[in-house]
């Protein structure tokens, strides 16, 4: 989907951190290609926060 926003590296990393917050980070595989290579929204996101 062009135009979106795409989150990779460092901007990746700081939009989990600013999501997740004091929950943390829950790492699965497949963020990456999820959130980089295609587009993750605010609950896709959340997705990856510690429960």
């Amino acid at each position: 989907r062009s135009g979106e926003p795409q989150l990779c590296g460092t901007q990746l990393v700081e939009a989990l951190l600013l999501v997740c917050g004091d929950k943390g980070l829950f790492y699965q595989p497949g963020i990456v290609e999820q959130c980089c290579h295609f587009y993750c929204d605010y609950y896709d996101l959340e997705n990856y926060c510690n429960t």
